[in-house]
């Protein structure tokens, strides 16, 4: 079960990095097991990266400098912290890239993602990666007109395209994706 959840996450990550292509630097963190969480880090050029990892209180509880990288994977333990809300820092030269992520033992954990697809007039990738299984919802609204609803059981990891140039042709409107999971996350994000 644990590899095929890797194998749906990796293929995740893969079709998320084309989001990112034109981006100098991208991080995603994702949930690997409901303990340690993968933070997958791309940029152009080599150079020296810091990964900070900061609790509620705004307390420093784990940091590390790594030399002469591009791109790695690094999985991150929190089994030794106390559940809450932690924020994982990447410094690099090209600034600085901010994560959230909500540990709590052996609770399911999400990783829910919308992006506006590279090189593709409005079409919107939907990501979702968890380490169970979950109801997520998601709701497409164009100005304040709902366009579209949708209720999907996800366990491991989903992905899905949303072509709206046919929406966004007709109307001046923006488009706002709310998307929530049974777990408690929601993420609303406007185009």
């Amino acid at each position: 079960m644990n590899s095929k959840f890797s194998v749906l996450v990796f293929a995740f990550i893969v079709s998320t990095a084309s989001a990112f292509a034109d981006a100098p630097t991208s991080l995603t963190v994702v949930p690997a097991t409901s303990q340690v969480y993968k933070v997958y880090y791309k940029t152009k050029e080599a150079g020296k990266v810091k990964v900070s990892i900061i609790n509620s209180s705004n307390q420093l509880v784990f940091s590390e400098v790594m030399s002469n990288v591009a791109s790695f994977v690094r999985p991150y333990n929190f089994s030794e912290l106390p559940e809450g809300e932690y924020t994982i820092v990447l410094e690099d030269k090209n600034g600085k890239q901010v994560e959230k992520v909500n540990y709590a033992m052996n609770k399911i954990v999400s990783f829910v993602k919308v992006t506006a697809v590279a090189n593709a007039d409005n079409k919107y990738m939907l990501n979702v990666a968890n380490n169970g299984s979950e109801v997520v919802t998601v709701k497409i609204f164009s100005g304040n007109s709902l366009l579209h609803s949708q209720d999907v059981q996800v366990t491991g990891s989903f992905g899905q395209v949303y072509n709206l140039s046919q929406v966004k042709a007709t109307t001046a409107a923006t488009i706002t994706f709310e998307v929530s999971t049974s777990s408690g996350k929601f993420q609303s994000i406007t185009f």
